[in-house]
């Protein structure tokens, strides 16, 4: 069995937000050593494959001493350059440096980026620091990705996000903003206008030859449509019994985006497997309502093979567990018909793709070698 196991090792920011939707609090609170400590022996005996995501408040307030204790301790149970774990710290970027991009890259350690290039959605403070830190991690070879939460004050901006990141070497992945946490409704894009940005953006990405690195979700959307459909990613599938998030007080919810307090399963301290946590009331109660939410979707929509259902925390932000149809379903549907509705068209026609970016292409020649695979 594997699982993903998001960890906040603090909900604290260092960034002076008017409007904030990544999850922040008041709290100083910190996770402890020992904490950490029983998470890794209790992934490592129980789960085949671990992959700790280092998520907040903002992460790196923590020291590099910290993550220093954090990769002995997991070498202590998983064994040194083990395939068996990965880590994936996500951070505002503020506090990146040399230093410890480098100690990124020794250890393997993929480094996500949370940030909205020039369209500062939520008004952050030293906007210049970040670029300044991406253009040193560029400089210096580290691999990262980005990652945009679009509100409704940057729906419009995602041509202008694109041409800062992946015109300039950088990997991007768009995500709306949901309800939750300390998200509120203002600040939640309108579907339609996001869907038709995200539907304007792809086409350019499509026609974009020289583009060297993927828009996503745009190219998993690709992926399934030319192969076995599947799901696309976490905000497209079930993670249910498959991802837990650990709070610095030791409480486990099932998801790393802002859950209500009635979704906390248990605590650390409670459980002798981490999997006691996916036996809880709290947990049977989401599991009955997500069961009953698929089910309508599967009767209801053609697309169901393709999305699973979506994402049960932000149909819980939307229309509750057991409904469909809230903002980041139709948003999914008119994004990924048009796709659906252009790829289809470029492998029946048979058309030169030389017009198109490589990672299209690559599809494409893919599913027209092997129609059942999908080249990527």
């Amino acid at each position: 069995m594997n699982i993903t196991i998001i960890i906040k090792p603090t909900l604290s920011c260092n960034i002076k937000c008017k409007h904030c939707y990544h999850g922040h609090s008041n709290s100083d609170e910190t996770i402890s050593t020992d904490t950490i400590e029983r998470i890794m022996r209790l992934a490592s005996e129980e789960y085949g494959t671990v992959w700790f995501i280092w998520h907040g408040g903002e992460p790196l307030l923590l020291p590099l001493s910290f993550y220093k204790k954090v990769i002995a301790i997991q070498e202590k149970y998983f064994g040194k350059d083990s395939f068996r774990v990965s880590n994936t710290i996500q951070t505002n970027g503020i506090l990146l440096d040399k230093k410890f991009t480098n100690f990124c890259r020794d250890n393997k350690i993929n480094v996500g980026i949370s940030y909205e290039g020039p369209c500062n959605g939520v008004l952050r403070e030293r906007t210049d620091d970040v670029q300044r830190n991406i253009e040193m991690m560029k400089k210096n070879g580290h691999m990262f990705s980005i990652s945009s939460t679009i509100c409704r004050n940057t729906a419009n901006d995602l041509k202008k996000i694109y041409e800062s990141t992946v015109k300039n070497g950088m990997a991007l992945s768009l995500s709306p903003v949901i309800c939750s946490g300390s998200a509120t409704s203002d600040m939640v894009p309108d579907a339609d206008e996001y869907a038709d940005a995200s539907i304007s953006l792809f086409n350019e990405w499509l026609y974009d030859a020289d583009a060297e690195m993927p828009l996503m979700p745009h190219l998993q959307y690709v992926s399934s449509i030319l192969g076995q459909p599947s799901p696309s990613d976490c905000a497209h599938s079930s993670c249910l019994m498959k991802w837990l998030s650990v709070y610095p007080n030791g409480d486990l919810y099932p998801c790393g985006k802002g859950c209500p307090q009635e979704m906390r399963l248990c605590n650390m301290n409670d459980v002798e497997h981490l999997s006691d946590a996916f036996r809880t009331d709290a947990m049977k109660e989401l599991f009955i309502a997500a069961i009953e939410r698929r089910e309508k979707c599967r009767d209801e929509c053609d697309l169901f093979n393709y999305c699973n259902g979506g994402c049960s925390m932000d149909a819980l932000s939307e229309r509750g567990m057991n409904n469909n149809g809230g903002t980041s379903c139709r948003i999914f549907k008119k994004l990924f018909i048009h796709i659906r509705n252009v790829i289809n068209d470029i492998v029946d026609s048979r058309r030169d793709l030389s017009k198109y970016n490589k990672f299209i292409r690559e599809a494409v020649i893919g599913k027209l070698v092997n129609p059942n695979i999908a080249g990527i």
